[in-house]
């Protein structure tokens, strides 16, 4: 959650949310490529803590007052213990997988490279083809190891690949007669990356550092989970987009190069900095979202007002509503009645939606039976762009309808069904076209985006890590 510059804002949230780009809801986001679902292997993590400084620092926060759930938020620990702060003498390494294939690779280098596997060390220069015999890789039809490492050398060496050219240097890994392609690039060079496919380079200088360093933040999280596997992420918005050095701008490596090394910590561990789209007035907690209760991830007023993205109204009808929970294996017969609490003004939390209003679970009374289904389900089944939502049986809603009235009762053959909704994706973490007003507003003196941070992630420090 890469892209024309003129999509810039509008097409750019319908990459900036958790859901795929099939259904325009994409960290994200939530979101949820062949890439991915492949097993991960355990192999050495080459990026090695040099020194260990431990923070004594309190976690105040301070309050204050653009794409794609990430992702892989569900699997955080409910218990974050104040472990020793873990810095870099020097910018680590992280590890992108960028696919497998079976077949003849080509590599493009840019300038020479270095090739190291096994007891094997030599140059290569020019067009590389990088072939797997059994368990061995070999480059241009040398022997090289089960593992070889292309490193392209000399200021700015790159390499292309797979129809990408990327920073850093290739590890190809022969697995199962195939091989696996892992991009070892700098941190700052990854998240100069992944900055204009997750947000607009024409944004406020504020709102893109402050994406810039969530990104790391996001990146490093995800670095200490992934030790003794192959990688550490995935380009897509599994993890976040990634292509390598297309699309960079001078907008947005000059947001990466302002905040450089600077990360989101709680409890002395680099966060998992979740983003998404919008956060349609409210964000939420992540206890109400996935079960884990992390502290930094708390609901908190947000200031987008993004036509589009901010509220969104839905039409359909009985049968139809009918038709989709039937396709999705919960069919209750004749709709007869929607048990949910109705939307309220945020924060406002009940037993079946969060401090947003998110909808946590939502019963369908049918003539057959009754079926209770979460939040994320019903985001799913009705191709939904967030979970802030409410249903509306014959009465068209505005967008700033009343709130805590029901119209969950159905009563005739052609009931008409609005679902007024706002938000888009996920809602944890940083809402990035909240991020846009707020730096649209704010002053540009180079240190605001910490305090864009600081709103959307609750309790955090930001550190320079190296």
């Amino acid at each position: 959650m890469i892209f024309s510059k003129q999509l810039k804002v509008t097409i750019m949230a319908a990459l900036f949310t958790g859901t795929s780009l099939a259904t325009m809801g994409i960290t994200s986001a939530t979101s949820n490529t062949v890439v991915h679902s492949a097993k991960r292997v355990q192999t050495e993590h080459k990026t090695k803590p040099s020194k260990v400084i431990t923070s004594t620092q309190s976690t105040k926060k301070t309050h204050t007052n653009a794409p794609v759930a990430s992702r892989k938020g569900q699997q955080e620990s409910n218990s974050i213990s104040s472990k020793s702060l873990v810095r870099y003498s020097q910018e680590p390494t992280v590890r992108v997988l960028l696919g497998s294939r079976t077949e003849t690779l080509p590599v493009s280098l840019s300038t020479g490279a270095k090739v190291v596997g096994g007891k094997q060390s030599f140059s290569a220069t020019g067009d590389l083809k990088v072939t797997v015999s059994g368990n061995t890789v070999k480059v241009n039809g040398r022997a090289v190891g089960p593992t070889a490492h292309i490193k392209p050398v000399g200021v700015g060496g790159s390499f292309t690949a797979l129809g990408q050219s990327y920073h850093g240097g290739l590890k190809v890994i022969a697995r199962n007669g195939g091989m696996r392609l892992i991009n070892e690039v700098g941190l700052e060079d990854y998240v100069a990356g992944v900055l204009p496919y997750e947000m607009s380079p024409s944004w406020p200088q504020a709102a893109l550092q402050a994406q810039a360093v969530a990104a790391r933040t996001y990146a490093l999280n995800n670095m200490a989970k992934a030790k003794g596997q192959d990688y550490d992420v995935t380009p897509s918005t599994d993890y976040q987009v990634y292509k390598g050095k297309e699309g960079e701008t001078q907008a947005t490596r000059k947001a990466v190069q302002h905040t450089q090394g600077m990360v989101m910590t709680y409890g002395g561990q680099p966060i998992n900095a979740l983003f998404h789209s919008d956060g349609g007035g409210y964000t939420e907690s992540a206890v109400n979202v996935w079960g884990n209760d992390l502290p930094y991830l708390k609901g908190v007023k947000d200031y987008s007002t993004h036509e589009g993205t901010r509220s969104w109204l839905i039409t359909t009808n009985r049968h139809e509503l009918e038709a989709k929970l039937r396709a999705a294996g919960k069919n209750v017969g004749s709709l007869k009645k929607i048990e949910l609490t109705p939307m309220g003004r945020a924060p406002l939390e009940t037993r079946d939606r969060g401090i947003s209003g998110r909808v946590k679970q939502a019963t369908f009374i049918g003539a057959s039976k009754k079926v209770t289904l979460t939040g994320d389900q019903l985001r799913s089944i009705l191709g939904l762009k967030s979970t802030l939502f409410d249903f509306y049986v014959n009465h068209k809603p505005s967008v700033q309808e009343q709130p805590g009235r029901s119209y969950h009762t159905f009563t005739r053959k052609n009931d008409v069904v609005y679902i007024l909704g706002h938000g888009w994706g996920h809602g944890l973490g940083l809402s990035q076209w909240g991020a846009y007003e707020m730096a649209q507003k704010g002053p540009n003196n180079g240190e605001y985006y910490k305090k864009i941070l600081n709103h959307y992630y609750t309790g955090i420090q930001i550190d320079k890590w190296y």
